[in-house]
């Protein structure tokens, strides 16, 4: 099969990616959002009106694999001879030319930002693919790392999808679980669910080609969460201290203060440093200098208070 690849940059398109070359996955171009692909990396310099443009490629080592020092899709793309190309119009009639004339018998997509028009989605004779890291229906939409943490769920998952012209919102083909762990960055967490998601995309293709892959249509009812605001990173104080250590140490790439409303004193603060389960304070906060203690329910979280 020719696959057709729609990302960004960062861990969740470059595992995925990544894991599909592993595979030997036939990869006939990647594609990218214009604005974030840096404008000498664009054919004519980014001036060029047509609303797709090739990639330039640095000449790289072949056959390249991630490394820590291996951070970009754009480099796996460049040394496993895939063309890369950056759009900014995608329902433009020369864009969706362009793609049809490379014959892609499926599309798959990991953290692509932008709803594909229904020319292109039902451009690939096999559908589309996305890897969504949840477990659909719940925690559709652009963040739905955060909105687990935030429920204070004790697992999330990946889930493969047929694409249609909604967000997220397609049969499920394949799911797997994926555990919190307590007081994991927000880098770990990624890392873990773009890895889980690039070994379900190939397991899904491997099933697509042998006509067994499964889809099972969303039940209704359930909604998209939106991107989340200042207001969204409020601490409750009925929630437990692990919940707020959990959501604190993992939204941290977000670099937003958390605030917290203890009698009546708005409280703001900066990071997470520690969690005691069934501790009990004498009084809701005890403050000594930066470092700030909180009762929750149950449970006491340190933090440093943001200065």
């Amino acid at each position: 099969m020719r696959v057709l690849f729609f990302g960004m940059l960062g861990t969740l398109t470059r595992l995925p990616l990544a894991a599909l070359l592993a595979a030997e996955v036939e990869l006939c171009a990647l594609v990218m959002p214009s604005e974030i692909v840096p404008p000498f990396q664009l054919v004519g310099n980014g001036r060029s009106p047509t609303p797709i443009t090739p990639i330039h490629h640095e000449p790289p080592l072949r056959n390249l694999l991630p490394t820590p020092q291996v951070t970009s899709p754009l480099a796996l793309a460049a040394a496993n001879n895939v063309p890369a190309f950056a759009v900014q119009q995608l329902a433009a009639f020369e864009t969706v030319k362009f793609l049809t004339e490379l014959r892609p018998d499926v599309i798959c997509v990991s953290c692509f930002p932008h709803r594909l028009p229904p020319a292109i989605v039902n451009l690939p004779p096999l559908g589309c693919l996305n890897v969504h890291p949840s477990l659909l229906p719940r925690f559709r939409g652009p963040a739905p790392l955060f909105w687990a943490l935030r429920a204070g769920v004790p697992e999330t998952g990946v889930t493969i999808h047929f694409m249609d012209e909604d967000f997220d919102t397609g049969d499920v083909t394949l799911q797997r679980s994926f555990p919190l762990p307590t007081g994991a960055a927000h880098a770990e967490l990624e890392t873990g669910l773009a890895q889980l998601g690039g070994e379900l995309l190939v397991e899904a293709l491997q099933k697509l080609a042998a006509g067994t892959l499964p889809r099972q249509p969303q039940p209704p009812g359930f909604r998209s969460d939106p991107w989340p605001q200042d207001a969204d990173f409020e601490l409750n104080l009925s929630w437990s201290a692990r919940h707020a250590f959990n959501f604190m140490r993992g939204t941290g790439n977000w670099e937003r203060p958390y605030l917290v409303q203890v009698q009546e004193k708005t409280v703001w603060l900066e990071t997470a440093v520690s969690y005691k389960p069934e501790a009990h304070l004498p009084q809701p906060m005890i403050r000594q200098g930066q470092i700030v203690q909180l009762q929750f329910t149950p449970g006491v979280l340190t933090s440093m208070v943001l200065q």
